[in-house]
């Protein structure tokens, strides 16, 4: 597992580590025994050995990073999650945290104080995407991506974006046009975020090195700054996809929201 070197300008105390997968080897009898009850039996419900492998690598990869900044044996660890199966720690003081993998690749965010998202996800040709484009980007970004065929990347683009509403734990495909984001980085090194989410402070995203092949990045907020909770989010913003439009994301799209 590597510590990656984070942007100038991240807030002090955020770590992002990023763990290698071997996709075809027999799950780790070290990761396994440092899970749930519930977890062994959530990652025994996937078809796949590649899944299987995946969630059980990661999650035991997680309980050790917690377990060492909270002093409690990592399988002794218990989560809880809101409504939108965003996970924390119960009743233990530590890091708030996030995590997603794609393909052979995870990653793991910790943060000290306010609220972090990751996203990480193997990069697709703009063609494949383009049934996307009108679910992803906000009326803002379709402007600016039909006068300039240099806009930013859709894959770059969608990592930022789920990475701050994995911060601020909120349903990821209700909000995505919620967000814009201008093409070009700002000093130093952020990407510049407009919303009409109720948060008081400007969302912070960074970009995150990644294999070839990848893209992902990095959200965080201060959730003193928030004008009101996610219930309160939930109200004011309804569902914006329909069922259909969902399936279609997902479809595209698959990771890991803990």
């Amino acid at each position: 597992m590597q510590r990656l070197r984070l942007a100038e300008g991240v807030p002090e105390g955020l770590e992002v580590w990023r763990l290698a997968l071997d996709l075809n080897a027999p799950v780790a009898d070290e990761d396994d025994r440092l899970l749930s009850q519930a977890e062994w039996q959530r990652a025994q419900r996937l078809r796949h050995h590649a899944d299987v492998v995946r969630a059980v690598a990661t999650r035991a990869a997680l309980r050790r990073l917690l377990s060492a900044r909270t002093g409690v044996a990592p399988e002794k660890l218990v989560f809880t999650q809101n409504a939108y199966g965003k996970p924390a720690l119960e009743n233990t003081d530590g890091p708030a945290f996030n995590v997603s993998h794609s393909g052979h690749v995870a990653l793991i965010a910790l943060a000290p104080g306010g609220a972090v998202g990751v996203d990480i996800e193997r990069c697709r040709p703009e063609a494949e995407l383009a049934p996307l484009q009108g679910l992803v980007q906000s009326p803002s970004e379709q402007l600016d991506h039909a006068r300039d065929s240099s806009a930013l990347p859709f894959m770059e683009r969608w990592v930022v974006k789920e990475a701050v509403l994995k911060a601020l734990g909120l349903g990821i495909a209700d909000h995505l046009r919620s967000l814009s984001i201008t093409s070009s980085l700002g000093p130093p090194g952020t990407y510049h975020l407009k919303h009409s989410l109720p948060v008081s402070s400007p969302l912070q995203a960074w970009p995150l090195p990644a294999p070839s092949g990848y893209a992902a990045a990095l959200g965080y907020v201060d959730m003193a700054h928030v004008a009101c909770g996610v219930g309160a989010i939930k109200r004011e913003y309804p569902a914006a996809l329909p069922n259909y439009q969902r399936h279609l994301l997902t479809h595209y799209l698959q990771d890991s929201n803990f």
